[in-house]
C-alpha cells in the first residue's frame, strides 16, 4: 500500500435485506465491533473511514461510495456483538460477496472478518477476498495492515489470518484472545451518522437508543451456542472505562437508552456493584437493557440493576422442560427462572424470555411445559426461535448426519429446522405464533379463550406435522 493509506471499513448487515428486522423489530444499531477495529487501526496512524450498511437502502450505495472515494484497502468487518450477525445469515454473506466483487473490480485488496468467515473462510477467499481475519480481530487486523504497508506480498502471515495459496488455505494458526481490553480505544463513534440513527429510532419508537458492551464472550457451555470469535473466554472492561464512555455518549450523542449487547452483562456481582457506584457518582446513568442468565439474578443483583438504571433484562430461558434444558447443557433450573422473574419484577425491571423450539428430543409434552411456563410467569416479552446447528458446536456434531443442503438461515425470520427435528418447520412457526399471540392477549386484555382454543387445535393436529424420520433422532438417554 502507498504511504498514508486510506482504509475503508464496512460491514454487510443491511437492515433492508432482513424483513423481520426492517418491518417488525426495527432496532438499528451502529456496527460496534467494526468501530472498535477502526479505532484500533486509526490509533496506529492510519486513515480510516466507514460505510455503514445498517440503514443503507442497498449494496448499490456501497458501490457508489467506494467508486467516489477509492481506498487502498477494504475491510469488511462484521459486528461481532450483534446477535444477528452471529447467526451467519446468508443475506449478509451474499451482500459481503457483492462488496468483494465491487472492490475486486477496482483492484482494491479485501480483508473480511466475521463469525461466518471464521467458520467458512474458503467461501470468502474463493469469492475474491485476499485475507480472512478469524477470531478476535482487532490486533490481528492491525498486524495484517502493518505487514501490507511494508509489502503487498507477505512473507509471513500474522496469527489469526487465512489466505489462499495455490488454491489451498494457508494459515498461521489461531491467535490467543486479547485479555487487556481496557487499553482499547473507545469505538470510533465520530464515524457514525448519529442523526440518521436518532431520526430512525424516534420515528419508530419515540426514543433514541445506542449500543455498548461491557464485556466479551461467555464462559458457559450451552451446546448449541457457537463461539467462533471469543471462544470460551470472558473478559470485562473496568467500570471506570464504561463510565467514561457512557459520559461521553451522554454529553455528545444524548441517547435516551443503551442496549448492552454483551452475551452476559454483570456476570460478577462485585463488578456490577462497582459499575453501579461509579456511574452514580459520575452522573453517567442512562436507562439500559441487558442479556443475562436466570441463575445470576438474586436480590442483590436485581437491586443493583435497578439502581444502575436497568429497564429490561432478557433471559435465555429456552424451554419450560427441565429435561430439554439439561440436554442443552444449559446449567440452569426452572426454579431459578421463576425466582429471577419475580425479583426483577419486584424491582420494576421488565423481563424478556428467549425461547428455543425444536431441540433434539423435544416433543409435544415439552412444548406444553414451555407454554405453561410462559403463561404462569407472564414475561413482558418473548423472542421465539428454532434450534439452529452452527459449526463448531456440540449440537452441530450431534445432528450432522441429519443436515440437509441448507445449513444457514437466509433471514432472521427463517426458522427452518434443517436437521430432523421432531416436527416440521411449519409446526414450529405455528407454535411461535401461538406463544406470541397468547402472551399478547394476556397483557392487552385480548381474547385469551380464542388462543386457548387455538392451542388445543394445534396440539390435536401435531401428529400431522411429525417428521417421519424422528426415529433417527438422538434420544435424551443418548445425550
Amino acid at each position: 500500500m502507498r504511504a498514508n493509506p486510506h482504509i475503508l471499513f464496512t460491514h454487510a448487515f443491511f437492515l433492508a435485506n432482513d424483513e423481520k428486522q426492517l418491518k417488525e423489530k426495527f432496532r438499528p444499531y451502529p456496527p460496534l465491533a467494526t468501530l472498535y477495529a477502526a479505532a484500533v487501526v486509526r490509533e496506529a496512524g492510519y486513515r480510516v473511514s466507514l460505510f455503514d450498511a445498517v440503514l443503507a437502502a442497498s449494496v448499490e450505495e456501497f458501490s457508489t461510495c467506494i467508486n467516489a472515494q477509492p481506498c487502498d484497502l477494504l475491510v469488511i468487518y462484521e459486528d461481532d456483538f450483534n446477535f444477528l450477525t452471529k447467526m451467519c445469515l446468508t443475506h449478509v454473506r451474499d451482500a459481503c460477496f457483492d462488496m468483494i466483487d465491487t472492490a475486486s473490480s477496482l483492484n482494491i485488496p479485501v480483508v473480511v472478518h466475521s463469525a461466518d468467515a471464521s467458520d467458512r473462510p474458503e467461501l470468502y477467499l474463493q469469492r475474491g477476498a485476499d485475507y480472512v481475519v478469524t477470531g478476535e480481530g482487532e490486533q490481528t487486523l492491525l498486524e495484517l495492515v502493518d505487514a501490507l504497508q511494508q509489502s503487498a506480498q507477505l512473507a509471513e502471515l500474522p496469527p489469526g489470518v487465512i489466505t489462499l495459496q495455490d488454491g489451498s488455505l494457508l494459515s498461521a494458526g489461531k491467535r490467543n484472545n486479547f485479555r487487556d481490553i481496557d487499553h482499547l480505544p473507545f469505538p470510533a463513534w465520530d464515524l457514525v451518522d448519529f442523526e440518521q440513527y436518532r431520526q430512525a429510532w424516534q420515528g419508530q419508537h419515540g426514543h433514541f437508543s445506542i449500543n455498548m458492551v461491557s464485556s466479551r464472550g461467555c464462559p458457559y457451555k450451552c451446546n448449541w451456542c457457537a463461539k467462533p470469535i471469543w471462544g470460551q473466554q470472558y473478559v470485562r472492561f473496568r467500570p471506570e472505562y464504561m463510565a467514561e464512555q457512557l459520559s461521553w455518549l451522554k454529553s455528545h450523542v444524548q441517547p435516551e437508552h443503551i442496549w448492552f449487547a454483551d452475551d452476559i452483562f454483570g456476570l460478577n456481582k462485585e463488578w456490577l456493584s462497582s459499575f453501579t457506584e461509579t456511574i452514580e457518582s459520575t452522573g453517567a446513568t442512562i436507562p439500559f437493557t441487558i442479556q443475562s442468565r436466570a441463575d445470576l439474578v438474586d436480590e442483590r443483583t436485581a437491586s443493583l440493576l435497578r439502581r444502575a438504571g436497568c429497564e429490561e433484562v432478557w433471559l435465555g430461558v429456552e424451554s419450560g422442560s427441565q429435561a430439554i434444558l439439561d440436554s442443552m447443557d444449559k446449567d440452569i433450573e426452572l426454579w431459578q427462572v421463576r425466582q429471577a422473574r419475580r425479583l426483577l419484577q419486584d424491582n420494576g425491571i421488565k423481563v424478556g424470555f428467549f425461547i428455543q423450539l425444536g431441540y433434539s428430543g423435544e416433543d409435544l409434552e415439552d412444548l406444553q411445559q414451555t407454554r405453561d411456563l410462559i403463561l404462569q410467569l407472564k414475561p413482558d416479552s418473548i423472542g421465539v426461535s428454532v434450534s439452529y446447528p452452527l459449526p463448531g458446536t456440540r449440537f452441530h456434531k450431534m445432528v450432522a448426519e441429519q443436515l440437509d443442503e441448507k445449513q444457514n438461515w437466509v433471514q432472521s425470520n427463517d426458522l427452518d429446522a434443517f436437521f430432523t427435528a421432531t416436527f416440521t418447520s411449519a409446526f414450529y412457526r405455528k407454535v411461535r405464533n401461538q406463544l406470541h399471540g397468547e402472551l399478547k392477549a394476556i397483557h392487552t386484555g385480548g381474547n385469551v379463550e380464542y388462543w386457548r382454543s387455538e392451542w388445543q387445535n394445534l396440539t390435536q393436529s401435531a401428529e400431522d406435522y411429525r417428521n417421519v424420520d424422528t426415529v433417527t433422532l438422538l434420544t435424551r438417554e443418548a445425550l
